[in-house]
């Protein structure tokens, strides 16, 4: 197992500025916001209904049939309230996942990237073809002996309405002013579910796979680094707050918030490693 110290000049200062005194925060990272109302009602939190997308297609009860049921939200972290903003802490000890940050994904360029390499959309015709991106992780994080364990799982739903045109264009089909049913049965898969809807093939791709946050960890400032030889170090912004710790998790240009609650203390004197793998 490697676990050498690689820390130029300016990392040493770091180092000895971080273990004098606690960093300061970081300047706040919009991840977007849950938007939370109350319920006049019953004074409970529920999540509002964010506005559909320009150009989405209506549900209907045959898409609905083959949609997850199992992505419904509990009660909303405080955390996910607010913007993300890396404090750092001691990472040594359990983390169970305990909320998923605004864990719908629609932001245009975010899911443009996804159509083009994960389903070679054609990026002008099917500027809308997908909809939504949608994550969840579940799970633990154990950070213990100089190392990261991750042992979440991240599921995750893309759902999509693909037109005549943009099928078309990506795939070479036939012209036609709507989506036959042959054209939307091409485009199902191993993951990925179709039916024909209002003239559109509408999709849903769902995945689940584990978490990548495994192998030497070294605590540097506000972040963290983990490698695993001969895969490449990958940086984490993070920050305890007393038994909470609210992880940054990136994808492409996506990147949302995770609150965690510690499970497991770390033990007395525990201190995170500040050697940078590599």
């Amino acid at each position: 197992m490697l676990r050498h110290l690689d820390v130029t000049t300016q990392l040493l200062t770091t180092l000895v500025v971080c273990s004098a005194v606690a960093c300061s925060s970081a300047p706040p990272v919009d991840v977007g916001t849950d938007v939370v109302a109350i319920d006049a009602t019953n004074g409970e939190e529920t999540l509002e209904t964010a506005e559909p997308v320009s150009g989405q297609m209506p549900e209907n009860d045959q898409f609905d049939a083959f949609i997850d049921s199992g992505w419904e939200r509990g009660v909303v972290s405080t955390y996910c309230q607010r913007s993300f903003q890396a404090c750092g802490g001691l990472l040594a000890g359990t983390w169970e996942v305990e909320d998923n940050c605004n864990p719908k994904i629609s932001e245009r360029d975010a899911l443009l990237e996804w159509g083009e390499a994960k389903m070679d959309l054609d990026p002008t015709a099917c500027w809308n073809g997908i909809q939504s991106l949608t994550w969840n992780w579940s799970g633990e994080l154990r950070f213990e002996n100089g190392d990261a364990i991750d042992k979440r799982q991240r599921r995750q739903r893309v759902d999509m309405a693909l037109s005549a045109s943009c099928l078309s264009a990506s795939f070479g089909f036939e012209r036609m002013d709507s989506v036959s049913t042959e054209m939307c049965d091409a485009m199902q898969g191993p993951t990925t579910t179709c039916a024909l809807a209002g003239g559109v093939c509408r999709c849903s791709d769902r995945t689940v796979s584990n978490g990548t946050a495994s192998g030497v960890y070294g605590v540097l400032g506000l972040s963290v680094a983990i490698g695993k030889s001969p895969a490449p170090t990958s940086r984490y912004e993070y920050c305890v707050d007393g038994d909470r710790l609210l992880w940054l998790e990136k994808d492409g240009d996506a990147q949302r918030q995770v609150v965690l609650r510690r499970t497991v203390d770390a033990p007395p004197g525990a201190m995170d490693p500040v050697e940078i793998p590599r």
